[in-house]
């Protein structure tokens, strides 16, 4: 299909394409629209009355942003929760005592830092500051690695079987999971700001 509207579609993909799921709704939503107006005064003209792709797009961006938030900020919390029920987990299982270690220092104290940093992205975020709300979630999301990290080398240390080695890598490979789910919503919504921004 080539036309006006045609290039008008795929401007709108190009622009919204830093969310492919937004860009689909947007694209649906706003076709009907076009071929409505277009029965009345012409393709050409319903793409000239609609405005420009990049405004369009900056719209339904603004309007997308607070759910993209609560969606960033719900995957720290399910982060920092799942990786403290975690270490729980290993500690009383492998029965690892508590110490004044270095390694235990940088565990607890890189999950109070992240929890902290989550709560306050989670206050932030329905005043749309979305710099820093990213701000403080990509810092909870550096303090829960160096938590995940020191938590495991210290699990590591403490276990012996390969049942305790095993629940390690599971526990681990859990919080990396919820790490990288986290990493992406956080480029999601670094996609976000770099398009309100522009």
């Amino acid at each position: 299909m080539k036309g006006p509207i045609a290039a008008y579609l795929n401007e709108l993909d190009d622009v919204l394409a830093f969310d492919p799921s937004l860009s689909r709704r947007v694209r649906d939503e706003i076709e009907s629209h076009l071929w409505d107006t277009a029965d009345q005064v012409g393709e050409a003209a319903a793409v000239q009355r609609f405005g420009r792709p990049a405004d369009i797009a900056r719209a339904y961006a603004e309007a997308a942003l607070p759910d993209r938030l609560r969606g960033t900020c719900v995957a720290a919390a399910l982060l920092g929760g799942g990786t403290l029920l975690l270490m729980r987990l290993r500690t009383v299982v492998l029965d690892i005592p508590g110490s004044a270690d270095p390694l235990t220092w940088l565990d607890r104290g890189g999950l109070l830092a992240a929890l902290v940093c989550i709560g306050a992205a989670w206050w932030i975020a329905p005043r749309r500051r979305i710099a820093l709300v990213r701000r403080w979630l990509h810092f909870a999301a550096g303090s829960l690695a160096l938590s995940v990290g020191a938590s495991l080398v210290r699990a590591f240390q403490g276990a012996s079987g390969d049942m305790a080695y095993a629940l390690i890598v599971a526990t681990g490979l859990v919080e990396l999971l919820l790490l990288t789910v986290l990493m992406a919503q956080l480029a999601r919504l670094d996609r976000y700001a770099q398009r309100l921004a522009s």
